[in-house]
């Protein structure tokens, strides 16, 4: 399975922390890098985006509903990808039939999830709107391979 991890875009502040808005500079930034992403798909014959699940928390609803219109795909929100998330709690996508699935979240569970399905923390964390793909067998670490990565947007 191909899994593209995307943390959410530049977002503003709010008086609770899960009601921070995307910024209009986030929301640029994220229509700019998808046509870009939408790029590295067809350059690398990578499957299309078939599944895009959110943290329900308002910057990463926001940025998968902007991911989501350019890909053509109904975001669907997984309270497991909220900030309190952990690894395992990823494992149940590998029995989703989807062949390139699109997971919106936050740090540090972003980054925790490429370190750990790479058994490697060599590839940096990602900064806001940024991205990775990997090839993935089964949940298990070391069991990805990166494929394409834009970390800072």
């Amino acid at each position: 399975m191909l899994v593209t991890v995307w943390r959410h875009g530049e977002s503003g502040t709010a008086p609770r922390d899960r009601d921070r808005a995307l910024t209009a500079k986030g929301a640029d930034a994220l229509n700019k890098a998808v046509l870009r992403f939408q790029d590295t798909l067809e350059e690398k014959s990578l499957p299309s985006v078939s599944g895009v699940l959110t943290s329900p928390w308002l910057r990463t609803r926001q940025t998968a509903e902007i991911l989501g219109v350019a890909l053509k795909v109904s975001p669907r929100e997984e309270g497991w990808l909220a900030p309190s998330a952990a690894v395992a709690d990823a494992a149940p996508i590998f029995e989703s039939p989807v062949e390139h699935l699109l997971l919106v979240s936050h740090q540090p569970l972003v980054s925790e999830l490429l370190w750990y399905w790479l058994d490697s923390r060599s590839l940096a964390p990602l900064a806001p709107g940024g991205r990775a793909s990997l090839w993935i067998a089964d949940h298990g670490q070391g069991l990805g391979t990166l494929v394409s990565s834009e970390v800072n947007i």
